[in-house]
């Protein structure tokens, strides 16, 4: 058990085991009856009340409690373990202040005069003592107060807590870690914890899921990294912590200070490749933006800011590409720059080719047509393995006004091996969302903008059909970010055109996205019937989205996108022949 201070934790009244199922273990030390403070006061139970806002609101209190956090220049949470009649409230209360007295710490026994105030304009508002000017310690070296708790809580239990220093004693799931450099992450009683529509049909049910979630979550804030884990990744385990359920301005957050023990990051290579086989890979590159290609141009518009941040996101993904050794990458999130000597696209393809000693190219759609928008697809592949049949070909249309364009490449596996369409999509996001009509939010967990991407998937699935006939293949390959999750209709649409999608008969965890600690299914590869047979294996790389952002980690091809890798490989023998 690793420890900030060495904290006693004795029991609190029997009411809360009852109520909240929260009863300590029979070893912990009786509890240290509180010192008496000289002025009468108001009990925190009594400020707190029953409900998201004090019955005390703007009336001036003296209240007293045990110390059990202290949050620099802003202020300390106080506790007063035997007030409460009431399993409803909480005993704690935040105490507003930006000077204290110097002998104030951890266990000392205080009064405090003020204002009881609500912080925050949110739903989630922090009932505090505000405009304190008249702190007393009373008294020091106080047993620290705590209550054992179990997830899922509601936000009404949630709220009876406010401010309590509480304790869990069995194992959680790290499920979210996005913002762990700021020493922040989430922990679950459920698990991994995923987005609705990636496990059920869309439909009102999905909110319950949501909610259900939300109550199995709880987001955790290490006060400093003393003594903690340097490092924690989606999916590890994480027992007997505890700490104060404080707030960070934006809703509650449990602030640790102690730790039981935590599973070390597994990392995993990819697999070897299947020998012979084509390995094909469809990569989120997340804003691969070159500025003027000549080391100026930063900030970019979407990408990094300076010329060093570009590199650094270069080596990763370099990285990434040399441990992956594919004969394609089918990229999303390129800078739609053109095809000239200083564009992203000739960028990239001298990355690829310091990365691994190979001849590559990129697919120019006809007239270098990309699209309007800022970022495009693009697919690039080995010169030495694979030769472009003609121009990549590009879908336009209402349906991807907001989309990037489709581009669909034919290829032949050199020296005289099968055809293969392969197809790059990037669909139009579940952001900024119209206010009506058929593409603004439905409340069936599909997010806005679903009629549109249904559309898109719809045309762009016939559009390759298509071609593939024009040249007489049956092999089809669609790659790319649907922004779509596994049940949602574009998905159903792929799958009704007769595609394949590779990942679906695989358990679970698979996921290529997280977003708010809810893991699900963006990137994607569908086969047609025909190319089922020459799939000798389809996976999704989880070297991103476990892994926090902005920090860094043990190998340089880890963190390289905020998207997982598709990968694909692909048996493509030489032709039959016939007399």
């Amino acid at each position: 058990m690793v420890f900030l201070k060495d904290l006693r934790t004795p029991l609190l009244a029997a009411f809360f085991c009852v109520a909240l199922n929260a009863c300590t273990t029979s070893d912990s030390p009786p509890y240290n009856a509180l010192a008496p403070c000289p002025e009468q006061t108001t009990s925190i139970a009594g400020v707190q009340g029953v409900g998201d806002k004090s019955p005390m609101q703007d009336r001036q209190v003296i209240v007293h409690g045990v110390v059990t956090l202290i949050q620099n220049d802003k202020g300390l949470y106080i506790e007063q373990p035997d007030s409460d009649t009431d399993q409803r409230s909480s005993n704690a209360l935040y105490i507003q202040a930006t000077a204290l007295p110097v002998e104030v710490e951890t266990g000392s026994l205080i009064s405090a005069k003020g204002t009881v105030s609500e912080l925050g304009d949110g739903r989630d508002p922090l009932t505090a003592l505000t405009g304190t000017n008249d702190i007393k310690l009373c008294s020091s070296g106080h047993a620290l107060p705590v209550t054992d708790v179990s997830l899922p809580l509601d936000s009404t239990a949630r709220e009876a807590l406010e401010g309590m220093r509480i304790r869990f004693n069995d194992a959680l799931t790290v499920s979210d870690v996005y913002r762990f450099e700021r020493g922040m992450f989430t922990l679950s009683s459920s698990g991994i914890q995923y987005v609705p529509t990636e496990v059920m049909q869309p439909g009102p049910a999905t909110a319950d899921l949501i909610a259900q979630n939300r109550n199995s979550a709880l987001p955790v804030l290490l006060p400093d990294h003393t003594g903690f884990p340097k490092l924690l990744v989606n999916g590890a385990s994480v027992d007997q912590l505890s700490g104060v359920l404080a707030h960070d301005d934006r809703g509650k957050r449990i602030s640790l200070d102690s730790i039981g023990t935590f599973s070390k990051p597994d990392i995993e290579s990819p697999p070897a490749a299947y020998p012979g086989s084509l390995r094909v890979v469809a990569m989120n590159l997340h804003n691969y933006f070159n500025g003027d290609g000549k080391g100026q141009g930063f900030p970019t518009p979407r990408g990094a800011e300076t010329l060093d941040e570009f590199q650094h996101q270069r080596d990763r993904i370099g990285a990434a590409i040399a441990v992956l050794d594919p004969h394609v990458l089918a990229v999303m999130e390129l800078e739609n720059n053109g095809f000239g000597e200083h564009s992203a696209a000739q960028d990239f393809i001298r990355l690829a080719e310091r990365a691994s000693p190979n001849r590559w190219a990129v697919a120019r759609p006809v007239d270098d047509n990309t699209g309007s928008d800022k970022i495009a697809v693009g697919i690039f592949y080995r010169s030495d393995q694979l030769k472009a049949l003609d121009a990549a070909q590009t879908l336009t249309g209402p349906e991807f006004e907001r989309s990037r364009q489709p581009q669909a490449q034919l290829f032949q596996r050199l020296p005289d091996g099968e055809t293969i369409l392969i197809v790059i999509n990037h669909l139009k996001s579940k952001g900024s969302c119209p206010e009506s009509g058929v593409d603004a939010r439905q409340n069936d967990g599909q997010g806005c903008w679903n009629a549109m991407r249904r559309a898109a998937a719809e045309k762009m699935t016939q559009w390759a059909k298509s071609i593939a006939a024009s040249y007489g293949t049956d092999n089809i390959l669609i790659l790319g970010d649907m922004n779509a999750y596994r049940n949602e209709d574009p998905i159903g649409a792929i799958r009704k055109a007769g595609f394949t999608e590779l990942m679906e008969s695989k358990p679970l965890p698979t996921h290529s996205f997280v977003y708010s600690g809810q893991h699900g299914s963006l990137d994607y590869a569908f086969s047609s019937d025909a190319l089922l047979d020459h799939v000798e294996q389809a996976y999704i790389w989880h070297v991103n989205t476990v892994f926090p952002a902005k920090v860094e980690l043990p190998l340089p091809w880890l963190g390289f996108s905020d998207h997982d890798p598709v990968v694909v490989e692909l048996s493509l023998r030489q032709s039959s022949t016939s007399d």
